[in-house]
């Protein structure tokens, strides 16, 4: 401990040693300092408070309907994009910096003030955002924030409605797609059923329809068989009867019927006759007077029929319907419905089979054709599905751009606008000042012990003895005269007058700034330094920027 005490104290007399260069040093600095300080422009602060309301009425009676999105994540998302280089761009052009820039350079160096000088922070709870910015000028300052609130607020209507206007668009080019694709599959399965309409069934596949076929053959059979059944039962009911009760004379037995054909007929018959006596029965003229012949007799049978149906038709208007046997003509009727009723089945039946015939024929055909009925649907339905789901989304879109037009999504209140300040907030300029002169005491004494290092001197024998290693036998002390003495006193009195001058300078300068308006006058008398220093820093701070972004 003693040691370390010692080699301290040794420390302390080796810069005591240089305290001139010390305090020169220390003097040099504030001197070049405190004019710097004084000199530099006072700085205002302007600030506004934006509350970023989320909350619209519209929201909740519009949820399942429109296009819901988290407005949140939209405002933080817009904020933190907020100071890109476009966005300075344009709270430069709106605030109006960009007039008193005569080329690029100049531009650039007034986008980096903007990028260093505003602020954007919230203020302790949700959506409330500060926008502040530090201005020489207080009117450039309230328009720089005026110009960022204007810019956020803009960006965030036109982003939303942009993102709108792009999610229609994109929907649009989709429903022009698919409503292609759907019309395609259209057409594909309209000529698919042309061309194969022949095969093609209501509903069921292939093997329903063929059991389907089976089973109503099944039951034409059997309906069939029993027609058929009824029919020989009547037909042997019908053989037990008497058609009449043989009451009256039925005239029509003794009643010769002629036709208009007879004399015909008979004429024909005999050059019939004549013929065949010369030629054989392949002969033409035989042939044509047989074909004659018999047309003539079925028109002569067909003459007859008619003359007799009209004479029952008088014998039953004459009291008829007395002689015959109405069990009989009951028995007929339904004889003959039997009958038709069992053509009628004979037909279904032959029918049905050719049907089954048909579709068993085709068996290894109709399944193929039903696999690719299926596959034309199934990509029919996915296409109309994906067509349908499109419009309801795109709807959807138009009834959010709609809702976002009449009532937005959420709405910017300002709290507190922008206005221009009257008072500067900064520099602190004491607290600068304390730094200047701590700082040209740093130096002065870190010279002053750089020195004492490279030069050293020893105070004591035991310091010598320690150092050399080598015995120190005696000392010899220096003898001051009257003359020395007094200049030595000269020098420490300058010493300490420097020091307090020094050090009275620093609390007058910090006295002079309780006094604004003294303290502008003073430092309208001193140079203008810190304005080619504030942009020599801007120079350097902006190419610093540049070499870190293109790393």
């Amino acid at each position: 401990m003693q040691e370390l005490l010692e080699q301290l104290k040794q420390l302390v007399y080796g810069v005591w040693l240089h305290r001139w260069i010390a305090v020169l040093i220390a003097w040099m600095v504030c001197v070049v300092g405190w004019p710097f300080v004084l000199k530099y422009p006072d700085q205002f602060q302007s600030q506004a408070k934006v509350y970023v309301d989320t909350q619209s009425l519209l929201s909740p009676l519009l949820r399942g309907l429109t296009i819901q999105t988290n407005p949140t994540q939209q405002i933080q998302l817009i904020v933190k994009t907020l100071f890109t280089r476009p966005n300075l761009e344009k709270i430069a052009r709106l605030s109006d910096l960009d007039i008193k820039t005569q080329n690029d350079e100049e531009f650039d160096l007034v986008i980096t003030e903007l990028q260093s000088g505003l602020k954007l922070s919230t203020a302790g709870r949700d959506n409330i955002y500060v926008i502040g910015y530090h201005s020489s000028s207080a009117d450039e300052a309230k328009s720089v924030v005026q110009a960022t609130l204007t810019t956020l607020v803009e960006n965030t209507l036109g982003d939303k409605r942009e993102d709108t206007d792009v999610a229609t668009n994109f929907l649009d080019r989709q429903i022009q797609e698919y409503e292609s694709r759907l019309n395609e599959a259209d057409n594909k399965l309209k000529e698919f059923k042309k061309v194969n309409f022949e095969l093609m069934s209501a509903g069921g596949g292939y093997y329903s329809r063929v059991e389907h076929l089976k089973g109503t053959i099944s039951s034409v059979d059997l309906e069939l068989r029993e027609a058929q059944t009824r029919r020989k039962s009547l037909a042997k009911q019908l053989a037990g009867e008497q058609p009449t009760f043989g009451i009256m004379q039925d005239s029509l037995g003794s009643f010769n019927m002629t036709s208009s054909f007879d004399r015909r007929i008979e004429t024909l018959e005999n050059n019939l006759d004549e013929l065949r006596l010369k030629y054989t029965n392949i002969h033409p003229d035989i042939k044509e007077t047989q074909r004659i012949l018999d047309d003539l007799q079925q028109k002569r049978e067909k003459e007859l029929e008619e003359r007799r149906e009209e004479l029952e038709t008088i014998n039953a208007q004459r009291g008829g319907g007395l002689n015959e046997n109405p069990v009989y003509q009951e028995l007929k009727l339904a004889l003959a419905r039997e009958e038709s009723n069992v053509s009628s089945l004979q037909v279904r039946r032959n029918t049905y089979g050719a049907q089954l015939k048909a579709l068993e024929s085709k068996i290894n055909s109709i399944p193929d054709i039903e696999a690719e009925l299926k596959a034309l649907e199934r990509g029919y339905s996915i296409t109309q599905e994906k067509y349908n789901e499109l419009l309801n989304r795109r709807e959807s879109a138009r009834l959010s751009q709609q809702a976002e037009v009449s009532a937005d999504s959420f709405q910017f209140r300002i709290i507190d606008p922008p206005r221009t300040p009257t008072t500067p907030t900064g520099p602190n300029r004491p607290l600068l000042l304390s730094a200047v002169l701590a700082t040209g005491l740093a130096i002065g004494l870190g010279v002053a012990f750089l020195i004492s290092q490279v030069r050293p001197v020893f105070f004591s024998s035991k310091q010598l003895n320690a150092v050399t290693g080598i015995p120190v036998l005696g000392s010899v002390a220096v003898y001051s005269d009257v003359e020395a003495a007094r200049h030595h006193r000269k020098r420490t009195l300058l010493f300490v007058v420097l020091t307090i001058a020094l050090v009275g300078s620093y609390a007058g300068i910090l006295l002079l700034q309780l006094f604004p308006d003294l303290n502008s006058k003073v430092a309208s008398l001193l140079p203008d330094m810190p304005t080619h220093v504030n942009a020599y820093y801007l120079k350097a701070k902006q190419l610093l920027i540049n070499f870190v972004n293109k790393f």
